[in-house]
């Protein structure tokens, strides 16, 4: 499971380019929090807690810190700066223990295979679309791949999920197999599956839900 991180964070006036510009220039970021039918707020945090919580905690919830008041949110949107990957703005959507939420999550292989037939590595997926509750994303799907056989791939429905974990992607799809050089995977049909948090919709900026 991924951490939760804590964050402080203050309400900031105003909207636009120029006072981002600025608030960023003091080492803050600007971001909202909305969610769970209250008002939208226009908020900052501290550059080095929020990269910190998103880089080395791996965190996809947090419990915010606003006005003496705490509540848990999700990471729901990031914005990067394309020249430095620096994040430049966030979305953050209040949630509660027992909301549950449609995110994405990375696979992570474990391990290398100890007889590869003559085949060659190959993940045609690397990520998950998956379905559980919002204090119980985890931070990464893991596959065991030290007994993959050529012929015999790793699909879906046969993952060891963890705990209150859904897949939403369909089950015969193939996460990772040992294919023959100039082999063509068979083609597999996805489910479309959006990632989303259920009943959430991002306000625009300044507005209420």
């Amino acid at each position: 499971m991924s951490q939760i991180a804590s964050l402080q964070a203050s309400v900031r006036e105003g909207k636009g380019t120029n006072l981002a510009r600025k608030l960023r220039k003091t080492g803050r970021i600007p971001g909202i929090v909305y969610g769970h039918g209250e008002k939208p707020v226009q908020v900052s945090v501290a550059f080095k807690e929020f990269d910190h919580a998103i880089r080395v905690l791996k965190a996809r919830t947090v419990e915010l810190e606003l006005g003496g008041k705490k509540e848990t949110v999700l990471i729901k949107d990031l914005q990067f700066d394309y020249l430095s990957q620096h994040i430049t703005h966030f979305d953050l959507l209040r949630v509660s223990a027992t909301d549950t939420v449609k995110v994405k999550v990375k696979v992570e292989l474990r391990g290398i295979p100890k007889a590869t037939g003559g085949g060659v590595l190959d993940q045609p997926l690397h990520e998950l679309h998956i379905e559980c509750l919002a204090t119980g994303i985890p931070e990464s799907i893991r596959i065991d791949i030290t007994t993959l056989q050529l012929g015999h791939p790793i699909h879906i429905r046969e993952l060891k999920l963890p705990a209150g974990v859904t897949v939403l992607d369909a089950a015969e799809m193939v996460v990772v197999q040992l294919k023959l050089p100039g082999q063509e995977p068979e083609p597999v049909e996805a489910t479309g599956v959006e990632p989303e948090v259920l009943t959430a919709k991002k306000p625009k900026e300044g507005e209420e839900e």
